[in-house]
């Protein structure tokens, strides 16, 4: 592990067990997810800071709203990243009711892809872009009318900022998608395996070729005799996929900061299964060592963190059922980034 990725799980660990101490009462991946946007932010958590944009959420929306139950602890990490906190949840809000429309049921997602616009900075083409979101999700649901709802409308988002057409978007995600699922035969929930196509095809290069690196990195876990997850853990293979390093350099490294973290209270055996652990140790090295400066793209692995960890709490809180959805990391955004994820 190099300096560099050392600090940046000091600083992860250190977030965690501070937000954790502060916020009792809160779901441990909501601590683990806002110490990791912390992180990616490169700031250490001030919790003076977190408290004093709690109060100003208080009075934007409801306890009941979207934008704070289980999304909470994400929106006061991010709103003390944010140079005017009441301004950047004002403008959250508004796109957000764009989106909300006159829809009575308010999903998580929606909250997220508000906040996708507003970060990359593109809240006067809100419009236009939620409009091409809605085709998006609507010819997913044809599609897939099972695995595809309104919990991917952040991706839809997110795929909507791109020059690509709804057209060549459906085809590619659908072409992806059996490619993983029926001739590399990966092994993993069907939820996770269209998440982690969400975030190929995104990305430059050959479809298959990519496919198949995200396979044999998959694999390479195994090999190690560690077992990555193949439930909402999955799709953060995705952001590994394009890291200009060896794989079995890369994978040793994710298993060596997830051995780190482990060492840590609040990181141990009883607080995290094994899975998660590699989980967030893939993000951090992803943030780490990438090279990657497409925004959008960049946005979308950790946009697709948020989004599948929040999925999670919410069935763990609602039914104990473990979300079968993927999750990825980002690194670091480049400094076009108007507010940082």
């Amino acid at each position: 592990m190099n300096a560099e990725l050392e600090k940046k799980l000091e600083l992860f660990v250190d977030n965690k067990q501070k937000i954790a101490k502060a916020f009792i009462i809160e779901n441990e991946l909501s601590y683990m997810m806002s110490s990791l946007i912390l992180a990616n932010g490169n700031r250490a958590v001030d919790i003076e800071k977190m408290n004093e944009v709690r109060k100003i959420l208080s009075t934007k929306a409801s306890v009941f709203s979207s934008l704070r139950d289980s999304m909470e602890m994400i929106m006061l990490a991010k709103m003390s990243l944010a140079n005017n906190p009441e301004g950047y949840i004002d403008d959250v809000m508004e796109v957000y009711n764009k989106i909300l429309g006159k829809r009575i049921i308010e999903y998580h997602s929606f909250v997220l892809g508000a906040l996708s616009i507003v970060d990359l900075g593109k809240k006067s083409d809100a419009d236009r872009i939620i409009t091409k979101a809605w085709d998006i999700l609507d010819s997913m649901k044809k599609e897939h009318p099972i695995l595809a709802d309104e919990n991917d409308f952040t991706f839809t988002i997110l795929l909507a900022m791109t020059d690509k057409d709804t057209d060549s978007i459906i085809s590619e995600m659908e072409e992806c998608y059996e490619y993983l699922k029926k001739d590399l035969k990966i092994k993993a929930d069907s939820n996770a395996i269209q998440s982690l196509c969400e975030i190929i095809i995104m990305s430059d290069g050959d479809l298959k070729e990519k496919c198949d690196k995200a396979a044999a990195i998959f694999e390479s876990f195994k090999e190690h005799k560690m077992k990555y997850g193949s439930y909402y853990e999955f799709a953060s293979i995705g952001a590994l996929i394009g890291l200009d390093i060896d794989k079995e350099e890369l994978v040793e490294t994710v298993i060596e900061v997830s051995a780190e973290m482990k060492k840590n209270k609040g990181f141990g055996i009883f607080t995290l299964y094994e899975k998660t652990r590699l989980m967030f140790a893939a993000m951090l090295v992803a943030q780490e060592v990438s090279d990657n400066k497409d925004l959008i793209y960049n946005y979308l692995v950790n946009g697709i963190v948020i989004n599948n960890t929040v999925a999670t709490i919410v069935a763990e809180e609602l039914s104990a059922i473990i979300c079968s959805m993927a999750i990825a990391a980002s690194n670091t955004a480049s400094d076009a980034v108007i507010y940082t994820m």
